[in-house]
Formats: structure tokens, sequence, C-alpha cells
């Protein structure tokens, strides 16, 4: 009698986390919006799924999902799973190339379809392995999953509502080089932004701030703008302007002792507002302290208003990446805005973030927290005369950060 044959044990299907879930829902709203764009575009008669398939030349079942996804009145995680597979998506997108479509819509809905595909390789490889992620039951988190995400967004939507203010992303963009006109000094470039910011009337008004990052004070006086303009007074240099919404907003700078605040306070509403805003500075430092050690220890951005997206990115020139190892963690701020220097450990938050390696170069710098992150990358490098080239990037990116923290970046130094 031979024994029997015993089946293996199938693995439980694992649920998306609530981090890929919310990636899911802005990926499918990104590339439902610009499908939207395309098909809008195609000749009215082209609209429908079988005039559509017909025009274009593509398969009718390719063309019902598109069309009944643009039918729905809002996109969702399992939009990605209805929609057309990536190949269906890429046919449909050439079709329209094909047939003398704008090209600017085409190929931004091109750039869409290549994160959604990114992200099912993330999530299994396809688009069955997604809708079974999406069908799966997550079960009830623990007391010992302190600092989860479902938390986070709790905490969030609180926070937003007692500040009557709202970031859909937050980003902080250094570059570090020493300086080429003086070894001894330490060259930092900053852009930052927030993206998506709503206030309501009677809100708190917005302040973009950037600290004293390495701790001392400036040799050539307080943080300066990219035109090399003092941080003082009416500062609209200070705003990068493609990224920004129009009418560009009023910016007042003030820069001492290595600090910057920038403070945005729009006239009285009687309505909730949106806007886009992204600033940039830029600083001398000594690149060695007294005792000569690197003043570049540590990099801060902190959560000064309720986030659903931060976006840290740090780019090291290749002579200092080589001598340095960057580490991530978040902070609890004490009331000063200070913590508690060696004891760091006790203020430190449960649940800590991932420190994640860009590259060389910005080919790395995409991100689903801003559509526009990578572009913004490079223009910020063009802008400052720099060759991403010789710059190695790495980011700290989190989906609900957590309100009134400090997410910092460390490098720890040994030879090059």
């Amino acid at each position: 009698m031979s024994p029997a044959k015993i089946s293996p044990r199938r693995q439980p299907i694992a649920p998306l986390s609530a981090e890929e879930l919310g990636q899911a829902v802005r990926l499918a709203e990104r590339l439902r919006a610009e499908l939207g764009a395309v098909v809008g575009a195609l000749p009215e008669q082209a609209q429908g799924a079988s005039g559509m398939a017909r025009y274009l030349g593509v398969v009718r079942p390719t063309c019902q999902r598109i069309v009944q996804t643009l039918a729905e009145p809002e996109a969702s995680a399992a939009t990605l799973a209805a929609l057309p597979g990536v190949q269906g998506l890429e046919q449909f997108l050439g079709a329209v190339r094909s047939r003398g479509g704008n090209a600017g819509p085409v190929d931004i809905a091109g750039a869409a379809v290549r994160q959604v595909a990114a992200f099912l390789v993330q999530c299994g490889g396809s688009q069955s392995k997604l809708a079974a992620r999406l069908g799966a039951v997550r079960p009830s988190p623990g007391a010992d999953e302190l600092g989860n995400e479902q938390r986070r967004a709790a905490l969030y939507e609180a926070a937003a509502d007692l500040m009557g203010r709202r970031i859909e992303t937050a980003l902080s963009l250094y570059i570090f080089q020493i300086s080429p006109r003086d070894p001894t000094l330490l060259e930092r470039m900053l852009a930052h932004g927030q993206i998506g910011s709503r206030i309501r009337p009677g809100g708190m008004p917005m302040v973009a701030s950037s600290g004293n990052t390495l701790t001392l004070e400036q040799p050539e006086g307080p943080a300066r703008l990219l035109d090399d303009a003092p941080a003082a007074g009416k500062t609209q240099s200070a705003i990068l302007a493609p990224f920004t919404t129009e009418p560009l907003p009023t910016v007042t700078s003030r820069g001492s002792k290595g600090k910057l605040v920038q403070v945005i306070d729009p006239e009285a509403l009687d309505r909730e507002i949106e806007l886009d805003i992204v600033l940039a500075e830029r600083s001398m430092h000594p690149l060695y302290d007294d005792a000569g050690a690197p003043t570049l220890d540590e990099v801060w951005t902190l959560v000064n208003a309720p986030t659903r997206q931060l976006l840290l990115d740090v780019y090291l020139e290749q002579g200092l990446e080589r001598r340095c190892r960057p580490a991530v963690d978040a902070q609890m701020w004490y009331p000063s805005l200070t913590s508690p220097g060696d004891d760091r450990w006790i203020t430190r938050f449960p649940g800590q973030p991932r420190l994640q390696l860009l590259g060389r170069g910005t080919s790395g710098a995409e991100s689903v927290a801003y559509h526009r992150h990578a572009e913004l990358t490079r223009f910020f490098f063009e802008r400052v005369g720099l060759d991403p080239g010789r710059f190695v990037g790495f980011r700290c990116e989190v989906a609900y950060p957590i309100w009134r923290a400090g997410y910092r970046m460390t490098f720890e130094y040994g030879s090059p």
C-alpha cells in the first residue's frame, strides 16, 4: 500500500498593509485622472467602448474596462484590478499616439501606468495577486502594534480638525557638497514645500521653516536665497514658481543664526483653500567644528501640521557619501523644539521609518507621494547648477507621519 500523498499547506494570503492600501488608492486616482484626460481628447464617437475599439483598433474588452472605470464616481484600490492590465493599457496609449493624439496627456498617462506596473510587482506581480490581497481579511491590530499606520492616520484626522490645516505631502530636498571655493566649508541647498496644503477659515497660517541643521552659526550671516539675496523681508525669489500655485502667495522670510522662517499668511478666508508651495534657500557652514568633528551629523524635518505623506530626501556629494553611513528615526520634540541630546532613545517613537537608498543621480527620485517629485528634483539640481551624477540620494518616506514628530536622518562617519 503506497503512502498517501500529503498536499502542501497553502500559505495564507497576506492582505495589503495600510501603507500599501493608501499607495494603491493614490495610484488609482492618478491613473484614472490621466486616462480620463486621454479619452476626453478623443473624438466624441470614440469615447464609448465600441466606437473606441473601432477608432483605435484595440480589442473591445480593453476599451470596455477603461470606459467602465471612468464612469465610476471615484477611484479606489480595486480600480487597479478592474482596469486592463499594464500591457493592455500600453497598447491603448500606443494606439492613441499612432492616431495622432496629443503626446502630452499620453506621455503623462504612460508614466502613471509605469508606476502601477512597479506597484503590481511589489504586491505579487499581477493584477490577480493584487485582487487576492485586496480580498484577504486583515486581522485586528494587537496591543503591541504601537505607532502603526492606522493609529497615525487617526491622529492625522484629529489634528487636522483641531488646526483647520492639513497637508497632502510635505517634502524636504537637501543637497550637500563641500564648497568648491573653500574646502573648509560645507554648502547646503534646500527645497522644501507643502503640496495640497489646505486651510480652513479661522485655521492656523502656513509656516515653512528650516532650523539650525548644522548646529553652528553661519560664517556668512543668515541663510540666503538661490539668487544670493538675504533671506529677509518680502522674498518672492524664495518661491520655486513652476511648483507653486498661481497667483504666487506673498512670502516673508526671517533668517538669523542659521535659522530661516518663511510665513505664508493668506488674507481673510470665506472658504477653504488649497495650494501648493515650494520654497528654496542655500547656506554655507564650517565643514568641521572646533573639535574636528563633522558638522553634518543629522538632518531633521519637523511635522508642524497634520500631513498625509512625508518625503525627506538627502543628496550627498560623492566625496561626502563615501565617508558616512546614514540612518533614520522619528523623535518626539520637546516644547522648546529640542531633544535630549545623547539620551534620544527616551523620545524615540515606536514603529520607526525605513531608510531608502535612491542611488546616484535622480533616476530613483520618483515618488507616488508627489507625482512631480522627480521633476522637482531635476529642476532643483539644474537651478543650483550641479550635476546630479556626482551625488548619491537617500530617502525617508512615511505615510501619516506623527504630528509634531521630528524625522531625522543621521550620519555616522568612518574612514572614506
